[in-house]
């Protein structure tokens, strides 16, 4: 894992937004998610990541959307709630499918927060994660930046084989390993030949790209619910945030959640 650095504010997400590197990554994991959860059903879905906009989730048949925020991005996104990596104001069991878009790669506990994720997930419902892959051509990049205290590289970058082993230990069965990206976000090529790379190389786990998708379902037998009172622990993310605002009403009307 990467080390963390002490002080980062919401500015450094808000200027990598901007960059032409974040611009190319959100683009294509877009196009990407657009395709996924359109095969999705269900009554909620919950949305956490790095996008801006949300814009995509119509592309769902699911009633009821909604977006989480972690403190440190306060100011840049808007949010149906605001929560902690280790604590999410939603009951057990009550969210059909849950996608977290490199929610690991931002919190310094992402084992807890994937132990919060397994809580609030249904019987029958499902995981998307995206993730960066430390084992591809942006990881190798990160190693040459130890010392970086700006996002991206500062991600805590948990591997696609370490998070499935996380996830059939909380009763999850891996459904699909996908990888993009092979070239984006990095920039040292021209754009139109990175998207051609990254459309043809899409998809197989084999080809190292520099994100994943993974896609799991919460099986019913021996499941084991984890209360949250286990997880109620104090936490800085990275620093973004020392103290944690109080919790917020989510502003859809939903009773399920």
């Amino acid at each position: 894992m990467s080390s963390v650095p002490h002080k980062l504010d919401c500015k450094d997400y808000k200027s990598w937004l901007e960059s032409e590197s974040a611009v190319r990554l959100l683009a294509l994991q877009t196009s990407w998610l657009q395709h996924k959860i359109a095969e999705f059903s269900g009554s909620n879905l919950m949305y956490h990541g790095l996008s801006r906009d949300s814009e995509f989730l119509q592309a769902t048949s699911i009633k009821h959307c909604f977006r989480m925020g972690l403190p440190w991005q306060q100011g840049v996104i808007e949010a149906d709630a605001w929560m902690s990596s280790g604590e999410w104001p939603l009951q057990d069991c009550g969210v059909d499918v849950v996608l977290m878009q490199h929610s690991l790669d931002f919190t310094r506990r992402p084992h807890q927060m994937i132990r919060e994720a397994s809580r609030v997930v249904s019987p029958n419902g499902y995981l998307v994660i995206i993730g960066f892959n430390p084992f591809s051509l942006w990881g190798g990049v990160q190693k040459l930046l130890p010392f970086s205290s700006t996002m991206p590289w500062v991600a805590n970058t948990v591997s696609a084989e370490r998070l499935s082993d996380w996830l059939k230990l909380l009763n999850f069965t891996i459904l699909s390993h996908e990888t993009m990206g092979h070239i984006s976000p990095l920039t040292f090529l021209p754009r139109r030949f990175c998207h051609r790379a990254d459309s043809v190389l899409a998809g197989s786990p084999l080809m190292m790209g520099n994100c994943y998708m993974l896609i799991a379902q919460k099986t019913v037998a021996g499941m084991t619910l984890i209360k949250n009172k286990h997880w109620l622990l104090p936490e800085r993310q990275f620093g973004w945030a020392n103290s944690m605002p109080q919790k917020q009403s989510i502003k859809k009307e939903s009773s399920s959640i």
